[in-house]
């Protein structure tokens, strides 16, 4: 185990036809497994977050095949937390892309969790991209969509940011969550494709 509770995994794989897939918003069929060797390059990109990145691990790295895909994810994680996990990453590897899923396990004061929003792009790399799925959660966690409200707003004002409409899809019954926070494990496979196609279209 990592520091952070981090979980590494490195995973080559071809996922043609995902960028087009954003696009329409249609999800590519899932490819086969192959592991790579890790490095710390600029083809890179380094997920950190909480249990929706820890769900999306088995997919995800499989649905990138031309950078390194590195993971440091744990269950309950904060956007603070996350902060932390996302500066020690930063000390060991030179991200291409940078997928952040945090918010859920924050409260909901939108100043609070904006100022959260504007830390964490801090620390990103200048030439970096921010990949970001939006916040969904039942009404016992808190009120969320003031905190979506601020990552659209941080993406309007930062090009590197793109913000995956989660809370969209779920909306809509593209995809279900059996608690309110967490789907099956076709639902994180969805999860994964899209972030994967916001990965490959870069910012």
């Amino acid at each position: 185990m990592l520091s952070f509770g981090a979980v590494r995994r490195t995973i080559s794989m071809t996922i043609a036809g995902l960028t087009v897939m954003l696009a329409v918003g249609l999800p590519a069929g899932p490819p086969a497994l192959r592991p790579a060797v890790a490095h710390a390059d600029p083809a890179q990109v380094l997920i950190v977050g909480d249990s929706l990145a820890v769900g999306m691990q088995p997919f995800l790295g499989e649905m990138i095949t031309d950078r390194e895909v590195t993971f440091d994810v744990k269950a309950g994680r904060t956007t603070p937390q996350g902060l932390l996990a996302l500066r020690f990453g930063l000390q060991r590897y030179a991200p291409q892309t940078i997928v952040v899923s945090l918010g859920t396990n924050d409260g909901s004061n939108a100043r609070i969790f904006a100022d959260r929003v504007r830390r964490t792009l801090l620390e990103v790399p200048p030439l970096a991209c921010i990949v970001w799925p939006a916040i969904t959660r039942p009404p016992r966690k808190g009120a969320y969509k003031a905190l979506n409200s601020v990552l659209r707003e941080a993406a309007r004002s930062d090009p590197r940011l793109t913000i995956v409409n989660w809370d969209r899809m779920v909306e809509k019954g593209t995809v279900a969550l059996r608690d309110g926070v967490h789907p099956d494990a076709d639902g994180y496979r969805f999860r994964a494709w899209v972030t994967a196609a916001a990965v490959r279209r870069g910012c």
